[in-house]
């Protein structure tokens, strides 16, 4: 089920937090299985075979950590975490893994054309932060299985982040004000979710319309190569964006607060501060479970060098099964390296200005191997951008994509991140005004509604 859609908006959502409050004055347990078996049947609606799959994690995980909490076994968490590595790669890297086993040793195994779970990465990355933190012994307290569902499944985040941790998320499961609804949250709520909606159909599908025809032809014209590459660069910005302010808005409607996870991070000034606002908890998780534990920055200039290559050559491995994004990920670490050695080792600075720049044509370059579906979209649009055939403005010449190129590059730069303009929301008649335009007017755009670009992932 996706957001964007009267399904969601007049059936499921209001249902879903009527039933939740009435259920949370008499009881707080059946509250949060209500709120599961919702987040169940909103999970279902894509697939319903999806459910067997992540009811099976849920109840695998659950499994793992009460012998964690008996025993702190190393061995324990190791098998839970091979468990969970191997159900994701079993559906996201099968085919992947045998397509290239065909390509290098002249095999014929067959391909299952498994189909991709949705959310399963978030799902199982979640899942794998608890069974660390159980078997650290880093958690506040001990949760119910109720409050672990809930953190595991909870419908705004389930599909598509962020990746919560436990105590930051089920902590607030126990607080008795959170049982009753909030005027306040509400209307910050519903607000952050219509931007996001707003963001989602009226930018970024708009956007799509404009890069996809160019990744399948660019056909070597200098205007429509950077256009192409512009355009994909601000759709994959507003999806992103706005499934995020939509997700921390669902969240507000039953008083849960979910962490940050998009901050405009195409005003960074270098690429590191890129991954420390996009996909932020993406980037603490592959942080605390990944690049940490390879010993980060506490070795060696090479050794701290090889792993952010590692970390970011398994953060391209994570965003799909293809060598394309194992490219754009090795591209981001050889960035990052490249940062490091300029700013650690040798203590460089660069004017921030000159630096957004940077920061910005980089990231845009790197998103299109991450977009393109072979290496020869790639190339194609590269040698449009860099050796174009024509510098001719194409007829006719796209004034309303102009435009758009043009508000959204001011969005981008001059509008506050959705975040910080909650932290000093107030329910005015004029937020109020704001909130139901913002809500009403991408309604009628819902007939074309695509899917979230992370769904994928």
């Amino acid at each position: 089920m996706l957001f964007p859609t009267f399904t969601f908006l007049f059936g499921f959502l209001p249902l879903t937090v009527i039933v939740y409050f009435l259920l949370s004055s008499r009881s707080r347990i059946v509250s949060q299985i209500w709120l599961v078996l919702a987040s169940f049947v909103f999970y279902s609606w894509f697939n319903w075979s999806y459910s067997l799959i992540l009811g099976g994690s849920l109840l695998m995980n659950w499994f793992f950590a009460q012998l964690l909490y008996k025993k702190q076994s190393k061995i324990i968490l190791t098998i839970g975490i091979i468990c969970n590595v191997l159900l994701l790669g079993y559906f996201k890297y099968y085919d992947f893994f045998i397509e290239n086993i065909n390509a290098l040793f002249q095999t014929s195994f067959l391909l299952k054309h498994i189909l991709l779970p949705l959310g399963i990465s978030f799902f199982t990355f979640q899942q794998i932060s608890f069974l660390q933190l159980v078997y650290s012994r880093s958690l506040a307290k001990r949760y119910s299985f109720g409050s672990y569902a809930l953190f595991v499944c909870f419908f705004p985040q389930l599909i598509a982040g962020p990746i919560v941790l436990p105590d930051e998320m089920m902590s607030q499961f126990d607080r008795d004000d959170r049982l009753r609804p909030n005027a306040r949250n509400i209307a910050a709520g519903l607000y952050l979710f219509a931007l996001g909606m707003s963001k989602k159909i009226l930018l970024a599908d708009f956007f799509a319309e404009m890069a996809d025809p160019g990744f399948l032809n660019a056909a070597g014209n200098f205007f429509t190569g950077w256009k192409t590459a512009l355009a994909y660069t601000f759709q994959i910005y507003f999806d992103f964006s706005g499934y995020c302010d939509m997700a921390i808005g669902l969240g507000l409607l039953f008083n849960i607060r979910l962490p940050k996870n998009f901050h405009s991070p195409y005003l960074s000034e270098n690429i590191a501060d890129f991954w420390r606002r996009w996909h932020i908890t993406l980037g603490r998780f592959l942080m605390t479970g990944l690049y940490i534990p390879l010993g980060g920055n506490r070795c060696g200039k090479f050794r701290n060098c090889l792993n952010l290559l590692i970390t970011f050559f398994v953060s391209g491995l994570w965003h799909g099964a293809s060598w394309l994004f194992v490219l754009w990920g090795m591209l981001h670490g050889t960035a990052l390296v490249i940062h490091r050695i300029w700013s650690k080792f040798l203590g460089l600075k660069m004017h921030r200005i000159p630096a957004k720049l940077i920061t910005f044509l980089f990231v845009l370059l790197a998103w299109i191997p991450f977009r393109a579906t072979d290496m020869s979209q790639v190339k194609q649009l590269l040698a449009a951008m860099f050796c174009p055939e024509s510098w001719s403005l194409p007829a006719p010449f796209d004034v309303r994509g102009l435009l758009f190129l043009i508000a959204g590059g001011f969005i981008i730069v001059f509008l506050k991140p959705a975040v910080d303009m909650e932290e000093k929301f107030r329910p005015t008649w004029v937020n109020a005004i704001l909130t139901i335009l913002l809500l009403i007017v991408p309604m009628f755009f819902f007939v074309k509604v695509s899917p979230f670009i992370y769904f994928n992932f």
